[in-house]
C-alpha cells in the first residue's frame, strides 16, 4: 500500500510538471492595438505568449540576464502611445494573499541594468539604472469574462518594463521582493543581482487584489483569465516578453514533491 501511494503521488507531481508549466504564461491573443512610436517590426503580439525569453540567438547573442536583455523582434512585442495588448491565460489568475509578497502575476519586459565599471565581458558593476525599458506609463487591468476589465490601482502597481531585468536562469513564477529598489542594486555585479533575486527570474509583480472600479473602488476577484496593458500618452513604447502567474503555493508544492519522490524512486 505504501508504495502504491509512494509512485502515485511521484507520477502525479511527474505530469504536472510540464502542465503547470506550460498553463502558466499567457496562452492567447485576444486584441492588439500597435500604437504610436513602436520600432519597426515589434508588432508581432505572440511574442508576449509563452515563457520569457531565456536565450537571445544570433551573432550577438547569449544568455539573458540582469545585463542582456532580450531585444529581438521574435522575442518582444512593442505597445506604442495609444497601444494596448490583451493576453489570455488557459489557467485563471488567482488572487491568492498566501503568494510570494501577496503578488499573483510577473510581467517581464526588455529593461536591463546599466554596465558602469566598463566590464562587458562578464564582471560587469551597475549603478541600478537601466539602459532600456521604464519609462513607459503603462495601465494594467484584470477581468474574469474578457467583458469587464479593472484596473488595477496605479498608486500600487509597479512600473512595466522597469524593475526587475529579466535573468533567464531564474524562476519566472517566483516574484523578485518587490521593496527593492533602484538603490538596492547599485554597486552590485550578476552575483550581486542575482542573491537579490532569490532565484527569480525577475520581472514586475502584480496582484489582482489591486483591482478597482471607475469609482475607485476596490473590486473583490476571485481569479481573472485576462490581462490587458493599455500604453498611455506619454510617447514611449512599452515593450513585452512575458506574462507568468504566480502557483498556488499547494499547486506548486505538489509539483515539487512529485519530482522530488521520482527522483528518489530511481535512486534507490
Amino acid at each position: 500500500m505504501k508504495k502504491k501511494l509512494f509512485v502515485s503521488l511521484a507520477l502525479a507531481g511527474w505530469f504536472l510538471i510540464p502542465t503547470l508549466t506550460h498553463a502558466q504564461f499567457a496562452s492567447s491573443v485576444v486584441a492588439y492595438t500597435e500604437g504610436g512610436g513602436v520600432d519597426s517590426g515589434y508588432n508581432d503580439p505572440t511574442a508576449a505568449l509563452g515563457a520569457p525569453s531565456q536565450v537571445t540567438p544570433g551573432i550577438y547573442g547569449g544568455p539573458v540576464d540582469p545585463f542582456d536583455a532580450p531585444y529581438l523582434s521574435s522575442q518582444i512585442v512593442g505597445i506604442g502611445t495609444g497601444g494596448s495588448l490583451t493576453l489570455q491565460f488557459s489557467t485563471p489568475i488567482q488572487n491568492n494573499p498566501g503568494n510570494p509578497f501577496g503578488l499573483d502575476f510577473i510581467i517581464f519586459g526588455h529593461a536591463g541594468f546599466n554596465i558602469t565599471n566598463g566590464d562587458y565581458s562578464g564582471g560587469g558593476i551597475t549603478d541600478g539604472s537601466l539602459y532600456t525599458g521604464g519609462t513607459s506609463d503603462v495601465r494594467v487591468s484584470v477581468s474574469a469574462d474578457g467583458t469587464t476589465f479593472y484596473t488595477l490601482n496605479p498608486a500600487l502597481t509597479p512600473q512595466v518594463d522597469g524593475l526587475f531585468p529579466t535573468d533567464g536562469s531564474g524562476n519566472p513564477f517566483l516574484p523578485v521582493d518587490p521593496t527593492l529598489n533602484a538603490a538596492d542594486f547599485a554597486g552590485q555585479d550578476l552575483a550581486g543581482i542575482r542573491a537579490l533575486y532569490n532565484d527569480s527570474a525577475g520581472g514586475a509583480g502584480f496582484s489582482v487584489a489591486w483591482a478597482i472600479d471607475s469609482n475607485g473602488q476596490s473590486v473583490a476577484l476571485s481569479s481573472v483569465d485576462y490581462v490587458r496593458l493599455d500604453v498611455l500618452n506619454d510617447g514611449t513604447p512599452a515593450y513585452i516578453d512575458a506574462i507568468s502567474i504566480v502557483p498556488e503555493p499547494a499547486t506548486w508544492t505538489l509539483a515539487i514533491t512529485g519530482a522530488g519522490l521520482c527522483l528518489l524512486r530511481r535512486r534507490a
